[in-house]
């Protein structure tokens, strides 16, 4: 297929943290520039023609490492895959047959794939693989020992690890899982030979089960962070509540929210452990059974709303609530806490499930230096050809994407004069983001445009960079339709030099999808949500809601404001995983996010009046801030820290009167008007009478709680 391919000329020297190159002034067919070591990866792999699928183990067995193009690979026999091996599937995902992960495998990587299901073999361990963008499978094990391994966006995907009677599950990161409709939908069965530990979901959506949503049995210890469900036992066919959870040891549940809005609803949970720790509970029944607890569980309660749970009459534990529903009280078993405690067993039980136990925080993401394919020069380049006018790229690509659906970019610059319209299953993939590239020869118009007449929207972006134009991609409904998109995944993009990275332009919803290793370099504002002026409630087609999107290894360096989220209608659960903020003037301004969450991110050389602001409350987990210099971190009615490091000699809250919890934290500046909320065993440097094991604060005044010097460290984002 003819393709045109430019290359800039260039005489400068580059150089990066993993690479060492040189352009020269030669016409060739490549940038000169590399790639990302994922992309290395993937485009290093095999490529199996897709008129070759039965051959697909074969492929495996003898190159390693198994590239597929676009199609269907399913049909044939299941397909095992064995140490060190990877099996890398098309940007829009290819189906492919039942996968079984051989016992003792260590190292394997699969991604962009859609089987029916993955077995984990019972045996020797299976460790330190990566499950990655896999789609409608299941994930099943009985007996099985899964340790140490990454699932990272499980999308419709089921998983069912029964080690009731041998094998374990320990140390994995399951990072956002999204399950819709199934029942149950989780289910997670350890004993007591061989414990299950340190396993973290990290983002969990459970979407309308038919029945129950979570079967939990006799964990040692499990952790979840960033839950919303919605509508359970929809079908009326469980009378167990969407979490059940038996036999466990130490539980910790942050921010979980939802409701159920079906005609049968059960109770939230009912949880039995050795020690419950929750935070952000605004998770609603709306039925009349209560959720529970079990005989002997102390539960550690931080923000509630005032749906209650009863609690077993046999029980030996504790029930400690710190603001549960309007009341802003601290009760302990019902009674109200308004001084220090002096009892020494209530003393030395409250500590010892506030300081849990001290385990390994997760690595901090590690970032690559953002490939530059054509050069700090660009624009002085782009006059040029612009001036020449004959360089123009707009019909070949338009063409391919009208006639392939996804127009496939080998290597080289592309020159652009007007928007390349995607629509539904639609899309651009190139050769990575070091090896394409497509520039805006002016900056008057959209790089990419997305529109479709009606219905659930998918694009595909991934591989390339795109730069000038007024906006990188803007979607947008076509006159009077109602589009919502999802569930997208662009990965591998780098967006610079422009006004909007991401224009998400008064359409329906932008809803359940994943953004993966996408930059933005240079922009006046990096991801711009756009809410028609007029809205003022109800379901239009212009409201432009921000749904369950989470932005995974995503970097926003040198702009403006990194990010613009002010939402009119509720925007839930939204997430920042592994990313990385650097001189922007602000990182984010939200309003009406509910329940969004930034977890262990970077945010450093911020420089206007506040990092992340707005009408909104936010949550951040092992996050931290260093070198910044704005006049305050957050400008938020709410601030929700656990295991934070905050190391800015500036205000912590300003302009709102905050309700914000501090937990595991170390905060260096003041906590400004912070006016409410709970302190627990953080290390406020600032504030010497706040440095405690437990500390309230009402109208800005501390009330020491347990007056005791505090030992933060990390309780959520850890490995044991």
């Amino acid at each position: 297929m003819k393709y045109l391919i430019y290359c800039l000329f260039f005489t400068t020297l580059v150089f990066s943290q993993n690479y060492n190159y040189s352009i020269t002034n030669n016409l060739a067919t490549s940038t000169g520039v590399n790639n990302q070591l994922e992309e290395i990866e993937y485009f290093k792999a095999y490529l199996l023609p897709l008129a070759e699928k039965n051959n697909l183990q074969k492929a495996l067995d003898t190159y390693g490492a198994v590239r597929l193009e676009k199609g269907d690979y399913s049909g044939g026999s299941d397909i095992t895959l064995h140490s060190g091996q990877k099996l890398l599937g098309y940007p829009n995902f290819n189906k492919v047959p039942k996968i079984i992960i051989a016992a003792g495998s260590s190292n394997i990587k699969i991604t962009n794939i859609n089987s029916g299901s993955i077995t984990f073999q019972a045996g020797n361990a299976i460790t330190n693989s990566i499950f990655k963008n896999i789609e409608s499978t299941s994930l099943l094990s009985v007996g099985g020992i899964i340790v140490s391994n990454s699932f990272i966006n499980l999308s419709r995907c089921v998983l069912k690890w029964d080690m009731s009677s041998s094998g374990y599950f320990r140390n994995n990161k399951i990072i956002k899982h999204r399950i819709h409709s199934y029942y149950p939908q989780i289910v997670m069965k350890g004993n007591t030979t061989t414990p299950s530990y340190g396993n973290v979901q990290l983002w969990l959506n459970m979407l309308t089960p038919g029945g129950n949503g979570a079967e939990i049995d006799n964990l040692k210890t499990l952790t979840w962070v960033g839950l919303d469900a919605e509508t359970w036992n929809y079908l009326n066919i469980s009378a167990k509540p969407l979490i059940d959870m038996k036999n466990m040891g130490d539980v910790k549940i942050a921010s979980i929210q939802g409701a159920n809005f079906g005609p049968t609803p059960t109770p939230a949970f009912s949880i039995s452990a050795d020690n419950l720790f929750m935070t952000q509970k605004y998770i609603r029944n709306l039925g009349t059974d209560k959720s529970t607890l079990g005989k002997n569980t102390n539960m550690f309660l931080l923000d509630s709303n005032s749906e209650g749970y009863n609690i077993d009459v046999a029980t030996t534990g504790y029930d400690f609530k710190g603001y549960f529903g309007t009341t802003n009280n601290i009760t302990l078993g019902g009674a109200n806490i308004t001084s220090a405690i002096t009892d020494i067993p209530t003393i030395e039980k409250l500590t010892k499930t506030i300081l849990g136990t001290k385990n390994t925080p997760w690595a901090k993401p590690v970032f690559e230096t953002i490939p530059n394919p054509t050069g700090d020069n660009w624009s002085v380049t782009r006059d040029s050809i612009k001036k020449e006018g004959k360089r123009d790229d707009t019909k070949y690509i338009q063409n391919l994407i009208n006639t392939n659906g996804i127009a496939e970019l080998q290597e080289g610059i592309y020159y652009i004069s007007s928007t390349l319209t995607i629509k539904s299953n639609q899309g651009i993939i190139g050769k990575g983001t070091g090896k394409t590239a497509i520039v805006g020869l002016t900056d008057t118009f959209p790089l990419i445009t997305g529109e479709n007449e009606s219905g659930e929207v998918r694009f595909y972006l991934s591989n390339m960079t795109l730069q000038g134009g007024s906006t990188g991609l803007r979607i947008h409904p076509l006159d009077g339709s109602r589009i919502s998109v999802s569930p997208c995944l662009f990965k591998y993009l780098i967006f610079r030099n422009q006004n909007y990275g991401i224009h998400l332009d008064k359409f329906y919803g932008f809803d359940n999808n994943f953004i993966e290793n996408v930059c933005f370099v240079d922009t006046n504002i990096g991801l711009f949500q756009e809410v028609d002026p007029s809205y003022i409630g109800g379901e239009t087609s212009t409201m432009m809601f921000l749904d369950k999107v989470v932005f995974y290894k995503c970097q926003w360096i040198n702009n403006k404001k990194a990010m613009s989220l002010l939402g009119k209608r509720a925007c839930n659960l939204n997430a920042w995983i592994d990313c990385r903020f650097d001189n922007n003037d602000i990182v984010a301004e939200m309003n009406n996010y509910s329940s969004p969450l930034f977890a262990n991110c970077n945010f450093t050389n911020t420089k206007g009046d506040f990092i992340i602001g707005g009408e909104s409350g936010v949550g951040f987990y092992s996050c931290v801030f260093i070198r910044n210099t704005a006049k305050s971190t957050f400008q938020l009615y709410g601030v929700y820290l656990e295991g934070c490091s905050l190391l800015d000699n500036v205000k912590l809250c300003e302009k709102y009167k905050s309700k914000s919890f501090i937990t595991n934290s170390i905060v260096t500046g003041t906590i400004g008007t912070m006016t409410s909320g709970m302190i627990v065993n953080s290390k406020m440097l600032s504030n010497p009478t706040f440095n405690k094991i437990l500390v309230d604060i009402k109208g800005a005044i501390p009330t020491v709680i347990i007056d005791a010097a505090p030992q933060p460290y990390p309780q959520l984002l850890v490995t044991q």
